[in-house]
């Protein structure tokens, strides 16, 4: 009887100790935190000995812009859609690098953080028909940054690569913005783009896609015939989004060598992808 009833008790233990196990502690609040004698920020999970795979600029070495905006005026103008929470990623950072360098070169650029903006990226049933058939009206958000679109000359996403895709409000964007009747129409020969005269383009920091650092033939020796097979494949889907709002693809600018958060030579290495970055814009803008 007495091993019965120690028996009972010991499995009555077990199971309220797997309970405990499958319970999610509410994280720390606090910006700092200590794990293993290591020091981490509880909001990125960057920590300082770089096993995140978030890439994460430090703070001393983060440099914000903020655009003039479009005016009026005659002057070519870009448009950056971005999709990225980080105002302090790698990939925020090109996005920096890049406005800055546009109105450099005498172009108007305008942000639109999605973010910042609360851009809502579903294509709910109210906005169906007119994004996919083009009956109706648009909504007053959607309608303004059409007006976005109607002015620029170039239109560039930013994002991170998530999953080899645009991030889901970067997608949401270009699902429910470039809507039948504004972006694109039916012909007697088949759909026909709207928007010519135009061009798109993606700046986007990844990792794990053969090591390169550019578009299609940037590889610089870790996996070459991988890299190129990642450019190639993203050059179909732009090539296809491209001829669906009848604008010019001019491409992409991919980052897959990001320093790591731990390098004693981040700040050098930061440098030189920066200017990786602009060296490419020249090229693919300003030659």
């Amino acid at each position: 009887m007495k091993k019965r009833i120690l028996m009972a008790a010991m499995i009555f233990s077990l199971i309220i100790t797997m309970a405990g196990c499958g319970k999610t502690q509410a994280p720390i609040v606090n910006k700092e935190s200590v794990q293993n004698g290591k020091s981490i920020d509880v909001e990125t999970s960057a920590t300082v000995d770089g096993t995140t795979s978030a890439s994460v600029v430090p703070e001393d070495l983060v440099e914000e812009y903020k655009p003039k905006g479009f005016t009026d005026g005659d002057a070519k103008k870009a448009l950056f859609v971005v999709g990225d929470p980080r105002k302090y990623s790698v990939n925020y950072d090109l996005v920096n690098t890049a406005m800055k360098h546009f109105e450099e070169k005498g172009v108007e650029v305008e942000l639109r953080d999605l973010y910042d903006m609360k851009f809502n990226p579903v294509l709910s049933l109210e906005n169906f028909y007119y994004a996919k058939d083009g009956f109706g009206e648009p909504t007053p958000e959607i309608k303004k940054e059409q007006e976005y679109v109607t002015q620029a000359d170039y239109i560039i996403f930013c994002y991170p690569n998530w999953h080899d895709t645009p991030t889901s409000i970067v997608k949401g964007y270009m699902e429910t913005v470039f809507a039948k009747q504004f972006a694109y129409q039916d012909t007697d020969k088949g759909l026909e783009g709207m928007l010519k005269e135009k061009s798109i383009y993606t700046i986007m920091n990844a990792g794990f896609l053969g090591g390169g650092r550019g578009y299609i033939g940037d590889g610089v020796g870790i996996n070459d015939e991988a890299w190129d097979e990642y450019m190639n494949a993203f050059r179909v889907m732009d090539d296809d989004t491209a001829g669906f709002w009848g604008v010019e693809n001019k491409g992409r600018f991919v980052n897959d060598r990001t320093p790591k958060n731990n390098s004693e030579n981040y700040k050098e290495e930061l440098t030189k992808l920066r200017e990786d970055l602009i060296k490419k814009l020249d090229k693919d803008f300003f030659n």
